[in-house]
């Protein structure tokens, strides 16, 4: 810590110097005290140095005078003491120079001699020094005793916000608040500001460093592997007034909670480990018995009883996007899957706190939790709102990638649910290979999907539909038509032509002309007696495959 110019006109004999210029700039600090008494040179150290000077080597040299006192306060003096006796006065010049370089200029009398100058100086900025080491010390100890009691990165900011009284957050460079004291007229859109968050995802620097255009000070948490900087310590400081004490504050909570964050990593990739591996083993069937199951499950914290039904959450088309963004590293994809990962989490612990959530792949497993005396059809209810509020906020925080939600059966016994995993699974394949498909998806809707497509690939099955329907999928890749899905609506509308021509989009008259048409090229009627389930199952297929064999797809 140091003093400023005002202060030190309090101290020893200072006090009876006379302030020739400068005085809007009192306020400077001064960490050294020296004498010059030669021509300033530009390899001397300068910044925040108080000088006294008799201008003995520029005695009566006004010009010189005038060119020296320039340099030392473009290079940061904090003031300068001039000692009469060698030169009795100024030239109104020299003081003018000073006056508008901003450079406080003192003058004391002969009879007042250096030591008396600098010997009290010093030994107030070193009291000072002694004083933000002490204080340093002291913040230290409380912020690490938060630490060591458990109290974790929140109890780190409110701290902080104690110590120095302004806001203060955590956050990473993608505008995600881990930790944050209430901000009074401070919004989110506030840290997502472009600017402000590329200049997060640009830093590089390992101290405090200061925003002006958003007039807060950054204190970086955690390197990157590509040696960014993760997360932040802001404190919002619109008028930069942070003395040393509040920047040595801020500087300790970000070295304190950088160490929090990083055993908060640990403990969490442990975690993480520790249920991917018994998720695996649950969902795939293999466990020895149901108590071993519930035991283990209780060791993690997790409480299976009263588990129904499995949710997957996933990223559509996450491959491609990582093709196209492959150029930001793999940073980024972490990013986003953190993002994914905090959105259902935030939507889950909102609607359904008691759920189970946990990351597989690209995926999110969500495990509502509904007693057993809820029926099934508001279980699915309550299942089916779960899945809107997701589907409605999260997308919000992943731009320009979309989500979809698939939903297993539900199952009495805890043993169900790794078949409940499997018909989400399913369903989300399937999904996939269908266009037109909602973002919510239940497996019971694509059920003969799903059967259809664990037998499509063989090759028998093949010939019977190239057989069934070959010549009006002929038809349609010739013709530039849509008699097949013509087919398949109508099939799906009950046979209803108002209806089918509806999700057509179509003139119930132009869908007659259609189906004689599909009546003529096949040279059969599909809808009559037997025939008609093998079209339908034969349109069903011919929709599956439809994007293995290459054909675009319309939705419908």
């Amino acid at each position: 810590m140091a003093i400023t110019v005002k202060q030190a006109l309090g101290i020893g004999g200072l006090r009876k110097g006379r302030l020739l210029a400068g005085g809007q700039h009192l306020d400077r600090v001064i960490h050294h005290v020296n004498i010059l008494e030669a021509p300033w040179e530009p390899f001397w150290a300068t910044k925040d140095h108080l000088f006294l000077t008799s201008f003995y080597a520029l005695r009566d040299n006004t010009p010189l005078q005038v060119k020296n006192i320039k340099a030392l306060a473009e290079n940061g003096c904090a003031a300068l003491v001039f000692q009469k006796g060698v030169q009795d006065t100024l030239d109104p010049l020299v003081i003018k120079q000073a006056e508008d370089s901003g450079l406080p200029l003192i003058e004391v009398e002969e009879s007042i001699a250096y030591p008396e100058i600098i010997t009290p100086l010093v030994q107030a900025i070193s009291r000072e020094k002694t004083f933000l080491l002490e204080r340093s010390q002291e913040i230290h100890r409380r912020l690490t005793g938060l630490i060591l009691d458990g109290n974790g990165l929140p109890a780190i900011v409110d701290a902080l916000h104690e110590l120095i009284e302004w806001p203060v957050a955590i956050v990473n460079s993608w505008g995600d608040v881990l930790a944050s004291t209430p901000i009074e007229g401070i919004d989110q859109s506030q840290i997502d500001e472009d600017d402000f968050r590329q200049e997060m995802a640009r830093s590089t620097r390992l101290g405090l460093s200061w925003h002006k255009a958003s007039g807060r000070w950054l204190a970086p948490l955690v390197a990157g592997t590509q040696g960014e900087m993760e997360w932040f310590v802001l404190v919002w400081d619109p008028q930069q007034a942070a003395n040393p004490l509040d920047l040595t504050a801020i500087e300790q909570a970000a070295t304190v909670a950088s160490l929090e964050l990083a055993k908060q990593r640990a403990v969490l990739e442990t975690e993480r480990r520790l249920k991917r591996d018994f998720l695996d083993d649950m969902l795939t069937g293999e466990h020895h018995s149901v108590e071993a199951l519930l035991a283990r499950g209780r060791s993690l914290g997790w409480d299976l009883l009263n588990k129904r039904v499995v949710m997957l959450v996933d990223l559509n088309q996450f491959e491609a996007y990582y093709l196209r963004h492959l150029d930001e590293g793999e940073e980024h994809f972490q990013h986003i899957k953190q993002r994914f990962l905090r959105g259902v989490l935030r939507v889950v612990v909102n609607e359904n706190p008691m759920s189970i959530v946990v990351e597989r792949s690209d995926s999110i497993v969500v495990m509502p939790h509904f007693t057993a005396e809820m029926p099934l059809t508001q279980a699915q209810r309550a299942t089916q709102n779960l899945a809107e509020k997701i589907c409605a906020s999260v997308p919000e925080t992943l731009k320009e990638l979309s989500i979809s939600i698939a939903i297993g059966g539900f199952y009495e016994a805890v043993t169900g649910l790794h078949q409940s995993y499997g018909e989400a699974t399913a369903a989300l394949e399937v999904n996939a290979r269908l266009a037109g498909q909602p973002a919510i998806i239940w497996y019971d809707d694509v059920a003969l999907y799903v059967l259809l497509k664990r037998f499509s690939d063989q090759s028998e099955v093949n010939r019977w539909r190239e057989q069934t329907l070959g010549r009006l999928i002929t038809y349609d890749q010739n013709n530039d038509t849509e008699l097949v899905k013509t087919l398949e609506v109508y099939f799906d509308a009950n046979q209803v032509s108002q209806q089918a021509a509806r999700n057509l989009f179509i003139h119930p008259k132009t869908l007659k002309y259609r189906l004689r048409r599909i009546e003529e090229i096949l040279g059969t009627d599909p809808f009559k007696g037997d025939r008609q389930l093998a079209f339908y199952l034969a349109a069903k297929l011919t929709r599956l495959q439809t994007k293995d064999e290459g054909e675009p797809e319309r939705s419908l």
